[in-house]
């Protein structure tokens, strides 16, 4: 079944709690805003860009009568992260914000590679420690990151491929250094046209999903759900985890982040199987 379906979690699950999601005005963030939001939890949401929080905010209002707050945030910038904190208390943080660009790995220049690791990786770590630190000096939280399918390669995004792969290790030594005060956890997506995969990719990346086991890109509510089923009591004894919500991706192969004819030097349909 692909068709949207109502929402599982009862309004008042996330009563009381104060969330924050980066990258929360489009795509994959603004969805799992909404969700928690509908779930009663006080949300905040922080991007660079003002404009576009504003106007998920109050569409997020209208959804579910519970508007986000916003805040500006370069999670690249660690004074940016360590001002946010002093903004906001929250229990549950969910690192959605990152970013790529598909290259050959052979291509990349210095600044290409530095950047993505940058934004990705240490990034995701500065926001992890300084609200870390919060929760661990407060009564504790939740923290997930979003990540990547990863264990099988990434062609295209090495860069990637590393950071996100660094941020599951990381979530790995948090789990044993921070509970149990803090549950840490990763989700990772598989094909999902959001926006965001429209303007980086190729219209040919992740169109052939005949040896995917759920043959069908994936939702942003599929991610938002599983957000929400591990920011809640329900999950109270699950951490250093990565959930996967790719329709089974994994177990076909790599998603390819090229499109198809990109490795001349062997043939792209053995990328897939």
């Amino acid at each position: 079944m692909t068709e949207t379906t109502a929402s599982v979690f009862t309004s008042d699950a996330l009563a009381g709690h104060t969330a924050l999601v980066t990258g929360g005005g489009s795509g994959l963030g603004r969805a799992i805003a909404e969700q928690l939001a509908a779930m009663g939890a006080n949300v905040v949401i922080a991007a660079r860009r003002i404009e576009r929080l504003e106007q998920a905010a109050v569409e997020i209002g209208v959804a579910t009568g519970n508007t986000p707050a916003v805040d500006v945030v370069d999670i690249r910038d660690r004074d940016t992260v360590e001002a946010l904190a002093s903004r906001h208390t929250v229990d549950l943080l969910v690192n959605n914000a990152g970013g790529q660009f598909p290259q050959k790995a052979r291509d990349f220049s210095p600044n290409g590679w530095n950047t993505v690791i940058d934004l990705n990786l240490n990034g995701t770590f500065s926001m992890t420690q300084v609200f870390g630190n919060q929760m661990l000096d407060g009564d504790g939280g939740v923290i997930l990151q979003i990540v990547a399918i990863t264990g099988r390669g990434i062609p295209g995004m090495a860069h990637s491929a590393a950071a996100r792969a660094g941020v599951i290790e990381m979530t790995h030594t948090l789990a044993f250094e921070w509970g149990p005060k803090v549950r840490i956890n990763c989700v990772a997506p598989g094909a999902f046209h959001t926006q965001g995969w429209d303007d980086a990719y190729d219209e040919g990346v992740g169109a052939d999903m005949s040896g995917v086991p759920l043959p069908y890109p994936g939702r942003p509510e599929d991610v938002a759900n599983a957000i929400a089923f591990l920011a809640t009591p329900a999950a109270s004894y699950i951490t250093g985890q990565t959930l996967y919500v790719d329709g089974g991706w994994g177990l076909h192969g790599p998603l390819n982040a090229m499109p198809p004819g990109s490795y001349p030097e062997r043939e792209s349909s053995d990328l897939g199987s």
